[in-house]
């Protein structure tokens, strides 16, 4: 009997269960859920910023709020669009965003590198550390929601999703505590930010990809 022959084919399909198709929708609402939650929380247990409370946020606070939560959509969307492969679609609006996003780290290198030193307060060890455990507890918790969603697809670039996780999960991690942090200086921002997102992102790259093998 060949692999070819109609008892074989019959056997094959014979076989076949159907399948619900992935919905990206939901994809969607669980990262907006769980990034809601998240952000919830911190409020509840850190409290908001004075000028976030009075509807007048400082202009830094608007400008680092609304990159975290650009990067986290982009490349959330990007890793839900990585479990269901289509042929001639080009998903890069994330590079876009992350690009966004580099600016801070470039900008207090800059900042650094113009006055000789970082502002004062800038690399505050009490509010880094602070930043630092709250983001990435909150990135654990989205991450793992999002990477339980992924789990349903056909991931055909385990390596990448796994980045465009960690970085979805470092960004809305890290929103959260934004709302609270009381630092507004651009070198605190470029290097606890950025050190929170990053580390996310690794551990997404680690982790998620051996979760989403066939």
């Amino acid at each position: 009997m060949t692999m070819n022959s109609p008892a074989t084919i019959d056997a094959l399909v014979a076989d076949l269960q159907p399948v619900r198709p992935i919905r990206s929708r939901n994809g969607i609402g669980l990262l907006l859920v769980a990034a809601a939650l998240v952000s919830v929380a911190a409020a509840w247990r850190y409290g908001l910023r004075p000028d976030i409370v009075a509807g007048a946020p400082h202009p830094m606070v608007v400008l680092r709020l609304g990159t975290l939560l650009l990067l986290g959509l982009a490349t959330g969307l990007a890793a839900i669009a990585s479990v269901r492969p289509a042929v001639g679609k080009s998903r890069t609006g994330w590079q876009w965003a992350l690009a966004a996003a580099l600016l801070f780290p470039l900008a207090a290198l800059i900042v650094v590198a113009w006055n000789g030193s970082p502002a004062t307060g800038a690399l505050a060890a009490d509010y880094g550390e602070a930043c630092l455990r709250v983001s990435l507890a909150s990135a654990v918790f989205v991450g793992g929601a999002l990477t339980i969603w992924l789990r349903q697809g056909a991931c055909v670039r385990p390596k990448l999703t796994g980045w465009l996780t960690g970085l979805s999960a470092g960004s809305f991690g890290t929103f959260a505590y934004a709302l609270h942090c009381p630092m507004t200086d651009i070198v605190y921002i470029g290097v606890w930010y950025t050190a929170a997102v990053g580390l996310a992102a690794l551990a997404g790259r680690a982790i998620v990809p051996p979760l989403l093998r066939w």
